[in-house]
């Protein structure tokens, strides 16, 4: 009689990483995804324009600011931010910085934003770059 050969485990299908996201950042996430599939053939946007315009009215909400970012972002870091599609189940190295530096503003820690900026952003650009990342955070806790 012959041995039969032992059964190997079926690798699981891995879980895509948004399933490992809170749910508030799920929301956010899907957010920013769907702002930059409108804003990818929108005309690209100067950076302190952009700010001055949303500081002369604070009364902007966030779905502006984070319009503004987008229209701005590759300002800051050099090259066009990789956002894939809404609906899409990874996560870009983009995507989970915005993410973080949101989460930072959003919970006032100012220390891990100004790491996140420092560390990703142009130094020209560290301060509109968070002025319109903290305008989207400030609007989304007011929703």
């Amino acid at each position: 009689m012959t041995a039969t050969p032992a059964l190997l485990p079926v690798p699981s299908r891995q879980r895509p990483e948004t399933e490992y996201l809170p749910e508030a950042d799920r929301g956010l996430l899907d957010m920013l995804r769907r702002t930059a599939a409108r804003c990818r053939a929108a005309p690209r946007e100067d950076l302190f324009r952009a700010c001055a315009l949303l500081g002369a009215d604070p009364s902007s909400s966030a779905p502006t600011y984070a319009e503004a970012l987008f229209r701005t972002l590759d300002q800051g870091i050099d090259r066009p931010a990789n956002i894939f599609k809404p609906g899409c189940p990874g996560l870009s190295f983009d995507e989970r910085w915005l993410i973080a530096l949101i989460s930072a503003f959003r919970r006032g820690d100012e220390a891990s934003a100004t790491f996140l900026t420092e560390r990703r952003l142009a130094k020209a650009s560290r301060r509109s770059i968070g002025f319109l990342a903290r305008g989207l955070a400030r609007g989304l806790d007011s929703v």
